[in-house]
């Protein structure tokens, strides 16, 4: 896959230390010597989610309870795949505790009294304000798609299971799948072809598309209403669509029961935290979490899979005859710091539905906060899906760029 020149990754640590004190992307920083290997990713530099491994560095899991802990003394399979093709890493990034609830001191590059979006907070940070040309993130109900929209970059959380999560340190590991925020849609499927180690489906063409909102109270702002018409428009030039299926979903059923099993295996990874002196150290909305997992009943944890499997049948046997669905991540721009890490409850269905979301930066609200769409594919089709991608990204509105602060 060749990269075009708008691709080209320059790293300019004069920017990364104009940025930095402001938006706190990072918490840690890395040499960012001469790559090693030469390859399809040479020239470009990332950042890694700091519940990844990368050798050198710590894994600190945005945790007091690992503050601790000893260097990496391997990269975590996602991340050597990077290297062995030339991609440099710029340093560890920023995320809420274990990947859960509990904000990160970092900033949102377009307002500094916004959030950034969780978990991956310090991902989409450092790729909106131009620290690095992607980042690795994970997304266990909404928390890599969240930070890229909220940040106006792109942001691809792969079919679950397609990308190891050796070396990566879990929240619910049924859930948990690692993904790209990045600068292009050029750029992340770049990546995602790197670590995919060549197992990707072919490209292939995605022909049948439907425009569809899960249903619910929890209404689009007319800005993000505007974004999804435009790219409607856009993607009826050369496509196909039906009206959609009516599908059956319930939205509040699936986050609840997505839940219960996040918290039943948050306490089975976490739990000993609990029976040890550094349960002080956690976090409130972690801890929390840990004590709701602790109390969860087997055979309830049981029946809410049994409604997650049966809800994911359910929706693609409704989407039969549909290549992709256009949608948007979340209801409107980024929230007030205080306010939370952002709506998740848009995401968390489409990741129990284990196919490959795409957002799409797609210009700025009257706020000036970043808006975003969302292209969905079925399990297996994150190539197709994200060729569909860069076709879409050709007529959106040029990323939104973010004022530099001053010096």
């Amino acid at each position: 896959m060749t990269l075009g020149a708008a691709d080209e990754g320059v790293f300019d640590g004069d920017t990364l230390a104009l940025w930095e004190p402001h938006i706190r992307a990072f918490v840690e920083i890395l040499p960012v010597a001469t790559a090693t290997h030469e390859g399809v990713l040479s020239g470009l530099t990332f950042g890694v989610k700091d519940i990844i491994d990368v050798e050198g560095a710590h894994t600190r899991n945005g945790s007091a309870t690992s503050v601790d802990v000893s260097l990496a003394t391997k990269d975590a399979e996602v991340v050597a795949a990077l290297r062995a093709q030339g991609a440099r890493v710029v340093g560890k990034t920023s995320t809420t505790e274990f990947a859960f609830t509990d904000p990160t001191d970092c900033r949102n590059p377009h307002d500094l009294s916004r959030t950034p979006g969780g978990s991956s907070s310090g991902s989409g940070a450092a790729v909106a304000a131009g620290l690095v040309d992607f980042a690795l993130g994970t997304q266990t109900a909404g928390s890599l798609c969240r930070p890229a929209a909220y940040c106006g970059v792109v942001g691809f959380k792969p079919t679950y299971g397609a990308l190891s999560r050796a070396r990566v340190t879990p929240l619910a590991p049924g859930f948990d799948s690692v993904g790209v925020i990045a600068k292009s849609v050029t750029v992340a499927k770049s990546a995602f072809a790197v670590m995919h180690n060549q197992k990707t489906s072919p490209e292939g063409k995605l022909m049948t598309f439907v425009r569809w909102l899960l249903p619910g109270e929890v209404k689009a702002s007319s800005d993000t209403l505007s974004a999804l018409d435009a790219a409607t428009k856009a993607l009826a030039l050369n496509a196909e669509f039906p009206p959609p299926p009516s599908v059956p979903c319930d939205p509040q059923a699936i986050v609840d029961a997505h839940r219960m099993v996040m918290l039943a295996e948050a306490f089975e990874a976490h739990g000993c935290i609990l029976r040890s002196d550094q349960a002080k150290l956690l976090r409130p909305k972690f801890r929390a979490a840990l004590d709701a997992g602790a109390g969860l009943n087997a055979a309830d944890v049981s029946s809410a899979r049994q409604t997650l499997r049966s809800a994911a049948d359910a929706f693609w046997s409704g989407m039969q005859d549909v290549d992709a669905i256009l949608t948007v991540p979340v209801p409107e721009g980024a929230p007030k710091l205080g306010d939370g890490t952002g709506f998740q409850d848009w995401l968390t269905p489409w990741t129990v539905f284990g196919g490959p979301l795409v957002s799409l930066p797609w210009g700025i609200d009257r706020e000036g906060r970043p808006r975003a769409v969302m292209l969905a594919g079925r399990p297996g089709s994150d190539m197709p899906l994200l060729t569909l991608a860069q076709q879409l990204e050709d007529s959106a509105p040029a990323r939104p760029i973010p004022k530099r602060p001053p010096v």
